[in-house]
């Protein structure tokens, strides 16, 4: 069966894949947590070698998914925001238009 092509030509619009920092370090510091956490973890982005604090999270499948991070993250959104403008075209306007303006503009003067 073939796949079935876009209805009326529309995309579903999906976002930009964030860079990950990975886990280094987890385990549990046997202190009060939080409610709902149960581990501290810490990540190290591959990129650009950021490292975070220790972070409070729920589980060690929540750790292992990794969190975003943060000056890959903000860089890529700078980058994307200054390329992705949309532009808007400037309204031409013809020589027909600036005559009708000077009309009126001699007609307001005394």
């Amino acid at each position: 069966m073939a796949r079935q092509g876009n209805l009326f030509g529309w995309k579903r619009p999906y976002r930009a894949p964030r860079i990950l920092a990975h886990l280094t370090d987890c385990g549990d510091h046997g202190c009060v947590y939080q409610p709902g956490m149960r581990m501290v973890a810490l990540f190290t982005c591959p990129r650009c070698q950021w490292e975070s604090r220790w972070i409070e999270m729920p589980s060690v499948t929540a750790c292992r998914k990794g969190i975003a991070c943060e000056p890959c993250n903000a860089e890529r959104a700078k980058a994307r925001e200054d390329v992705a403008r949309p532009h808007t075209p400037q309204r031409v306007s013809s020589g027909r238009a600036k005559k009708r303006q000077n009309r009126i503009a001699s007609q307001s003067e005394p």
